[in-house]
């Protein structure tokens, strides 16, 4: 006579021991996919954004690319100084009760060291941009002329005073 009861094929425990791997596997993955630093080309910049100069040869790219990240990286002494005063700005907005002339300090702080950060990294563009061509310079020009988000890639949302952030829930019936 035979045994009442089916026998598994395959154990309980490694079909958890299974699922446990794959969900593991899965939260791996995702947090590298999630991962800013995913998306970084070889150099260490992010292929997605619009090639600086358009139209120039990939070299003369990189070579203003370089010229630029070293302008930056010379300001890291102000950079870290403007940090040092963004919190003072945060502290000021939390002392209770709200001192009005204790955050225009802070924000006159932070005007003066963003104005000492684009001072460090312009003087070095200043001393670094005369290795470049008339035509790189003036490809150059004609990128800085432009403001930030200007451009075939400049996003589309624009500001609404209505929108408070409140789309949790799904979207609102506006009146």
């Amino acid at each position: 006579m035979s045994d009442p009861t089916p026998k598994r094929r395959i154990p309980f425990w490694l079909t958890l021991s299974i699922m446990a791997n794959l969900l593991l596997l899965g939260l791996v993955v995702g947090s590298v996919l999630r991962s800013p630093h995913h998306r970084l080309g070889p150099d260490g910049m992010a292929p997605q954004r619009p090639p600086i100069l358009g139209e120039a040869s990939h070299g003369d790219r990189m070579m203003v690319r370089r010229i630029m990240m070293e302008a930056f990286q010379s300001a890291d002494m102000e950079v870290a100084d403007r940090r040092a005063v963004r919190a003072t700005l945060g502290e000021a907005l939390q002392i209770d009760p709200y001192d009005p002339e204790a955050v225009r300090r802070a924000f006159a702080s932070l005007r003066m060291s963003d104005e000492a950060v684009h001072t460090a990294i312009h003087e070095s563009l200043v001393d670094r941009l005369g290795e470049l061509s008339v035509e790189q310079r003036t490809a150059l020009a004609e990128m800085l002329s432009r403001e930030p988000g200007d451009g075939p890639r400049r996003k589309h949302r624009q500001f609404d005073p209505d929108d408070d952030d409140d789309d949790a829930d799904g979207p609102r019936d506006r009146d």
